[in-house]
């Protein structure tokens, strides 16, 4: 039996990124196989420090001799350009996730075994295989607790825009299994704001993506924080969050910070044209280099929508 390795991109490590490793390692283990979580980099803010003393395991990455006989299932992303260097393409057997623009290219190579489906969290896709696979009784509390919070994150408590039915029936099944009390969800973003003031220039670099728009011909730099109130976090580190942008050496970068408690977005660009876009095909009202909008819209969002311009 060969061993399977869980992972994800190699540039943040989330809370549904974390959550979906960790649960989907345990199934795979549930059903008989050989297993393990390889999380390449440290937890990001979203993963709360309360998160990280939940009893689950993984390892960094495989040990090299294991390398070459490994085969890899990724989660929560589909470009190949974020993988671990560690993940040999020819040897990844299945992905799950829910962000677009590699559909076609995975579903042509793993048919149905690439589950890429546009929806609020990617631990919903986990949640569904220990269902379909006959294994929902038997997840562990630490799982259950992972893919709860995760779909709390990814959904900014059902609030965002691509939250779905299946989000939320996923939630409904996990919670009673996962028993955390229905205060926890404020209480969790609210560690995160205190994390992100404590710890600013590393919560901005923890979550900024180089997304690739073939439309446009260029990449783009999002940067991305949700907070429970974020216009004050936007107005206060404007100049941080324009230097360590800056740093990236892209010339358009946005950076996107969905406020949970008013269920507003704002974002940040010093560019004419991302400035246009977002004006022109995301109704955000700009006030010098600051837009402000009243939905939520997360990264994931703008890039589906970027992409079919």
């Amino acid at each position: 039996m060969r061993k399977i390795g869980v992972t994800q991109a190699v540039y943040t490590s989330d809370m549904d990124s974390l959550a979906c490793s960790i649960a989907y390692t345990e199934l795979l283990n549930l059903e008989g196989k050989n297993a393990t979580a390889y999380i390449p980099k440290e937890p990001a803010h979203t993963v709360t420090s309360e998160i990280k003393s939940w009893d689950f395991k993984y390892e960094v990455e495989p040990k090299p001799e294991e390398i070459d006989d490994l085969e890899f299932v990724l989660v929560d992303t589909t470009d190949p350009h974020t993988f671990p260097k560690f993940v040999k393409e020819k040897n990844i057997i299945e992905i799950y996730d829910h962000h677009v623009g590699y559909e076609d290219y995975w579903e042509e190579k793993l048919g149905d075994r690439a589950k890429i489906d546009i929806i609020g969290s990617c631990a919903t896709l986990i949640w569904e295989e220990y269902k379909k696979r006959g294994f929902a009784e038997k997840i562990s509390q630490t799982s259950a607790k992972m893919l709860y919070a995760a779909i709390i994150s990814n959904t900014l408590n059902f609030k965002a825009a691509l939250t779905t039915q299946r989000d939320i029936l996923a939630f409904q099944e996990v919670s009673p299994i996962a028993d955390i009390p229905e205060y926890w969800i404020q209480k969790y973003f609210i560690e995160q704001e205190e994390y992100i003031y404590q710890n600013t220039r590393q919560a901005i670099l923890d979550d900024i993506k180089i997304i690739e728009f073939p439309n446009l011909g260029e990449k783009i730099a999002i940067g991305q924080i949700e907070l429970w109130e974020s216009k004050k976090f936007v107005l206060d580190y404007k100049p941080l969050i324009k230097e360590v942008l800056d740093n990236f050496d892209y010339k358009k970068w946005f950076f996107n910070a969905p406020c949970i408690s008013m269920g507003k977005t704002y974002v940040l660009t010093e560019n004419d044209e991302v400035k246009k876009i977002l004006e022109e095909h995301f109704d955000f009202k700009f006030q010098n280099e600051i837009g402000e909008v009243n939905k939520l819209i997360e990264r994931k969002e703008f890039v589906k929508a970027i992409l079919k311009l």
